[in-house]
């Protein structure tokens, strides 16, 4: 039985060992292991019922996690994607008012679209027609517009009269978790700790249990409401059988998307199913690319042109979409994996199932609050802003402009859809205006006519 594990997956081929690839499957699932209890946290804002969101994310991700395994045989983690949820709950749901019931179909569109791409070039030819800088802009943008976001549902960040927005103030105990959680998170990232983001939470949950305690014991002087804002531990054991997450999952979010498939018929949602594709794209290539430097043995080619990989990062969505959460893609985290040794599939085989033993943990969701997500959404904000080092800050003013609306309008309008639309429009003006029009390829101005049928529904 070892030897045909071994002969499958190629572990011995690829110099690894099944202690390796079991460590690395740990290593990686705790690296990502926050995704389980902050997507029901984003997506619940987006008015998706908590328990079925919690179930929907374990499940699609333990089956994404296998047909990477089995498919690909490649040592990578996906789940449902932080910049995605947040473009689902905040940008069109909250911001746009479709249903998410609606975004659920979208994203159900977006990963038929994807897979279908992912087998022919198209893919390859849009992921080339769109320039470096907006590309990298829209990474930094929605970074910022992540966390900001995050500032927000946490109180750091509050509505002001004179100033638009102001500090909350350290009177409300979840401000407090929250900058107690960043500066842990911190500590763990400067030392290269992998699993920087998840002590982070760890640490807010503590925080937040202990100055509910203070305020429920009468240490601290807290209104009620705010009490009950904070973490609190489970009422019983913090380990049962997930029938009722299960239940509520199959009520209300399993098949929602394929139900509502005809609310797609309008410009403005087939924009958001092409910013789903669009986001999804350059997540995954993004994550290839950083996974491509740590194993010697594969080429740089090998992972960014592999198209199992990009398949199996379709049927993720697929499957996240048919059960009820948002877009999954490859997670950058899972190249902790990778480092700590992993070379085969057999990896994400094991974090599949450390994933679905996960569900029987679902009373700590009580712990989670979005003070408590603040370190996943930070981290994922600052991960991303480093990206801004690769636009080319001194290649003249049409690669400047797009990228400073790009940067500039997502979190500043809450809509991550129109801060890419003004970036593909003020790109191609900028080119016209420079005379260099005739140096764009074909699939650029498609991108162009598309925006520009997006700004006339708004």
């Amino acid at each position: 039985m070892k030897q045909r594990i071994d002969d499958f997956f190629g572990i011995s081929k690829a110099n690894s060992t099944f202690s390796r690839e079991l460590t690395g499957g740990v290593t990686a699932y705790l690296s990502m292991a926050y995704v389980i209890f902050v997507n029901p946290i984003i997506l619940s804002q987006a008015g998706m019922p908590q328990d079925a969101v919690f179930m929907a994310t374990i499940i699609s991700t333990a089956i994404a996690m296998f047909i990477m395994g089995f498919y690909t045989r490649f040592p990578l983690g996906l789940a449902p994607c932080m910049s995605m949820n947040a473009f689902f709950a905040f940008s069109v749901v909250m911001q746009m008012g479709k249903t998410w019931e609606e975004a659920l179909a979208a994203v159900f569109a977006s990963s038929i679209l994807f897979l279908i791409l992912s087998f022919s070039g198209v893919r390859q030819k849009m992921i080339s027609a769109i320039p470096v800088s907006v590309k990298q802009a829209g990474t930094v943008g929605l970074g910022v517009f992540i966390a900001f976001v995050s500032f927000k549902n946490s109180g750091i960040i509050v509505p002001d009269a004179g100033n638009f927005i102001a500090f909350g103030g350290f009177h409300n105990p979840n401000v407090i978790i929250a900058f107690a959680v960043i500066i842990v998170m911190s500590f763990f990232l400067v030392r290269k700790n992998q699993y920087a983001v998840f002590l982070g939470m760890v640490g807010a949950a503590i925080t937040g249990v202990l100055i509910r305690m203070g305020g429920m014991n009468g240490w601290l002087n807290f209104a009620p409401e705010v009490l009950e804002s904070l973490p609190h531990l489970p009422t019983g054991s913090p380990i049962s059988v997930p029938v009722e997450p299960f239940k509520m999952m199959m009520d209300t979010t399993f098949l929602a998307s394929i139900k509502h498939l005809d609310s797609l018929l309008s410009v403005d949602s087939m924009i958001i199913v092409l910013t789903f594709l669009f986001l999804d794209f350059f997540g995954t290539a993004t994550t290839l690319s950083a996974a491509s430097t740590q194993i010697p043995h594969i080429t740089k080619e090998e992972f960014e042109e592999n198209k199992r990989i990009y398949v199996t990062d379709a049927l993720g969505s697929f499957v996240g979409s048919i059960f009820g959460t948002s877009n999954l893609s490859t997670y950058i985290e899972s190249v902790s994996g990778i480092i700590s040794g992993a070379r085969t599939g057999l990896m994400a085989v094991v974090v599949g199932l450390l994933f679905l033993l996960s569900a029987f943990f679902h009373p700590l969701l009580s712990l989670v609050t979005a003070a408590v997500t603040t370190p996943a959404m930070v981290g994922i904000g600052i991960f991303m802003m480093q990206n801004i080092k690769d636009i080319n800050w001194s290649g003249g003013f049409e690669e400047v402009i797009p990228a400073f609306l790009v940067i500039v309008m997502m979190p500043l309008t809450g809509s991550i859809a129109l801060g890419l639309v003004l970036g593909f429009l003020s790109y191609e003006l900028c080119m016209i205006f420079s005379g260099k029009i005739k140096t764009l390829p074909k699939m650029m101005h498609f991108i162009t006519f598309i925006s520009i049928a997006y700004i006339f529904t708004l």
